[in-house]
């Protein structure tokens, strides 16, 4: 189990490296003497699959699995989230939720919503956003305040509280690479009107 707020990396017996974000747990089953290599997944992971053709490698993140011999993908299944999403970087896996399935290329992502119970493939213009946690950069491409507040409140284990409903809609797209949480308020507040404070493990948002 990785807390809030921090990132860990590990090799398992198999060569397979795996990054964990933060508030992640990963549940890596015994492989002695089973066919297949399986994990289970609530949070996000990056996957670096060491082949092996008479192993099948296996990811359960809730509704979806997640097949793979030998690739990198990556998985974010955080249970309080709305969507469960799988992106492709190299090789090729297989995404299943109930009796559907697809196969995804590299750039593409799996996408199950929860609510509408929609599994559908997306080509996400910068699918290389997805594994960018990993060298401590956050990604948008085009989320709401609201929707950046919940991820912050994940990674950095702090509240933000909007002050303002009316900035809440308001978008950020971009890559913020020197990501300390002064950092992200100070980069979104020059394209979007908003002023921020903080205050302890509490940061107010505001319109500007």
């Amino acid at each position: 189990h990785v807390p809030v707020g921090q990132r860990t990396e590990i090799t398992l017996n198999d060569g397979t490296r795996i990054w964990l974000n933060s508030n992640t747990t990963l549940h890596i089953e015994s492989q002695k003497g089973k066919d297949l290599r399986r994990v289970r997944l609530n949070g996000e992971a990056y996957f670096e699959v060491s082949k092996d053709t008479l192993r099948r490698f296996l990811v359960n993140a809730g509704d979806m699995e997640v097949e793979a011999l030998g690739t990198a993908f990556n998985v974010k299944a955080y249970e309080e989230d709305d969507e469960v999403v799988t992106t492709l970087f190299e090789g090729s896996v297989r995404t299943v939720v109930g009796k559907e399935f697809v196969i995804l290329s590299p750039d593409e992502s799996a996408v199950f919503n929860k609510s509408s119970h929609i599994l559908s493939v997306n080509h996400p213009t910068n699918a290389s956003y997805a594994r960018l946690w990993r060298t401590n950069e956050l990604a948008f491409s085009g989320e709401s305040l609201e929707e950046i507040a919940v991820l912050l409140n994940r990674m950095y284990n702090v509240e933000v509280r909007f002050l303002s409903n009316k900035i809440k809609g308001y978008s950020f797209s971009g890559v913020i690479r020197n990501n300390s949480l002064d950092n992200v308020f100070e980069i979104i507040s020059l394209t979007a009107p908003i002023t921020y404070v903080s205050v302890g493990d509490t940061i107010y948002l505001n319109e500007k």
